[in-house]
């Protein structure tokens, strides 16, 4: 299917997908119309990532309705999300890119309130509705104030596509979960001390998030679960390479992530039903999660940063593995 021309718009919408048939439509019809710029300055770019229902071909129709122009569908192979993304960031002829996820929905003036804060020195432009006013941030800063206060997500943000590229960024193929949080801290590393990234206030019914509960970490325990951990082993090297450049609490709060995230995997290993165990497989994941656990440890000031709660899960794991997974289960059995 013919991708379009080369002249540039202003906003590339990508939305990559998956057996998506019952909220595609939606989704898209939700970003054809965007108030506060032109019909023809933006794009909206649907990646099959190899679908077997009847999400193509909805795709397809969609297209052929708005013109191949306004809509554009690429079908590949199953690469994951994040291989989705990246072809989509080279089909791109957008000055921003935005990314939405094919079960969301934005509003209509979702672009144009984070486009009215756009200038040649603004390479993220970053939604919140729970800023007042907007801030001009470092790439540290926005580390430090947001991405470890668990602003993870890369939709409803607009990112400089000429940055991304050439600074060569794009989403970590192989990785199931986590793949937002590697990518907004290579957008954030890149832009360094520049005060080029700017958390703006906006609408909060303007991206509309769909809480999935067949979603990652949410549905029952499958292997990818140790994706996320790798996910935050992986942040903390990129992190300590950049280490004189952040606080002593960065690392306190990416210590307290790591353990909350391996509390987390260790939660849905107690809940599998016995027939359905991999055992090889559950041990694995525990013995991953709790030598996380012990490394995030090792940094200074991350026991104190936990909840009482949380507290109390790491002293009776570190006691007895074991005894934590029988009483955890017998909790949620109740």
């Amino acid at each position: 299917m013919d991708i379009g021309n080369n002249t540039e718009k202003i906003v590339s919408i990508i939305i990559p997908f998956y057996q998506a048939e019952d909220t595609l439509r939606e989704c898209v019809l939700s970003c054809v119309t965007q108030k506060n710029i032109d019909d023809d300055n933006f794009e909206i770019i649907l990646v099959d990532d190899g679908s077997k229902d009847g999400s193509p071909k909805i795709a397809d129709e969609l297209a052929a309705e708005y013109g191949q122009d306004k809509i554009k569908v690429k079908h590949i192979k199953n690469r994951g999300v994040s291989g989705a993304r990246n072809i989509g960031l080279e089909m791109a002829k957008g000055k921003y890119i935005c990314f939405v996820d094919s079960d969301d929905t934005i509003s209509e003036n979702c672009t144009g309130n984070m486009l009215k804060y756009a200038d040649n020195d603004i390479v993220l432009i970053d939604g919140s509705d729970y800023n007042n006013t907007p801030q001009s941030l470092s790439g540290y800063q926005y580390i430090e104030n947001h991405i470890l206060e668990s602003n993870t997500h890369v939709w409803g943000k607009l990112f400089l596509r000429e940055m991304l590229s050439e600074k060569h960024i794009h989403f970590k193929e192989g990785l199931t979960i986590g793949e937002d949080l590697l990518f907004l801290l290579d957008v954030a590393i890149a832009e360094d001390r520049e005060r080029g990234i700017k958390v703006v206030p906006v609408d909060s019914g303007d991206y509309r998030y769909t809480d999935n509960e067949n979603g990652a970490m949410k549905s029952a325990f499958k292997a990818s679960y140790i994706d996320e951990l790798t996910c935050w082993k992986l942040a903390e090297e990129k992190l300590s390479e950049v280490r004189e450049n952040l606080s002593a609490y960065a690392f306190v709060k990416l210590a307290v992530s790591q353990i909350l995230t391996a509390l987390l995997v260790i939660g849905k290993v107690a809940v599998i039903p016995e027939g359905d165990k991999d055992n090889d497989l559950a041990r694995e994941a525990v013995f991953s999660a709790g030598d996380r656990i012990k490394h995030a440890l090792k940094t200074k000031g991350a026991f104190a940063g936990l909840s009482f709660g949380h507290k109390v899960k790491v002293l009776l794991f570190n006691i007895s593995p074991t005894l934590y997974l029988n009483q955890y289960a017998k909790y949620k059995d109740r």
